[in-house]
């Protein structure tokens, strides 16, 4: 009898303590909550205007001279830390930023409420590494000699792409149209252009990006 009391009174002491920790945790969790809304309750006009002149300095320094008029948090990841030097007038907070996190190897991630700029992983900057270097191709200048006459569309972005590294194709039904233009000494987004605008088409080739799939290269729009 004892027994059984002494086990229904443990029992009790368990579920009473069992009770007073999920209380307590659900106490924790609703300040928690509600600290997070207060501290993330905010917004950054990323088109606002702004003009910014510094040299060397950490990137807080740049958060903070546009930050004074959104009174909201802007978190900086005391892991990026690189100075930075920004000259810049009546640029958008979006160019500032991307300015910032270029010359950082950050990111920013704006959910509409609130603003982090934290460092790029290593796999973000592979990517970033690889489509730096597929947009570059895109500057590279034509070779002399680059005249076709009566030449297919499939057959000018071919040697396009011999010269330029990219995979280019023509839009679809496209290939088969004919050209005649002398492409020397432009960039290869020139050429594309002159191209697409001869044949009065889509307006857009189909290039392989640097994730290895291929998209819509819009030239001209329609």
């Amino acid at each position: 009898m004892n027994a059984q009391i002494r086990s229904n009174h443990n029992l009790t002491r368990i579920v009473i303590g069992s009770l007073f920790i999920i209380l307590a945790v659900l106490a924790l969790f609703s300040c928690s909550t509600k600290a997070l809304e207060e501290w993330a309750a905010c917004s950054v006009d990323m088109d606002k205007l702004v003009t910014i002149d510094v040299t060397d300095v950490e990137p807080q320094v740049v958060i903070d001279q546009f930050a004074q008029d959104p009174d909201c948090a802007i978190t900086v990841s005391p892991y990026v830390s690189k100075h930075v030097t920004l000259h810049v007038e009546n640029a958008t907070v979006s160019e500032v930023l991307a300015s910032v996190c270029s010359q950082t190897n950050s990111k920013y991630t704006y959910d509409g409420r609130h603003l982090v700029i934290s460092p790029l992983t290593w796999l973000e900057k592979r990517n970033y590494r690889a489509a730096a270097e597929w947009h570059k191709k895109f500057e590279m200048r034509m070779p002399t000699g680059m005249y076709f006459e009566d030449a297919r569309v499939s057959y000018v972005l071919a040697e396009i792409s011999k010269v330029s590294g990219l995979e280019i194709t023509p839009w679809p039904g496209e290939g088969s149209r004919k050209v005649t233009l002398d492409i020397s000494g432009m960039t290869v987004d020139e050429a594309l252009k002159a191209v697409v605008i001869q044949i009065d088409g889509e307006g857009a080739v189909m290039v392989k990006t640097w994730t290895g799939g291929f998209g819509e290269h819009r030239l001209v729009n329609k």
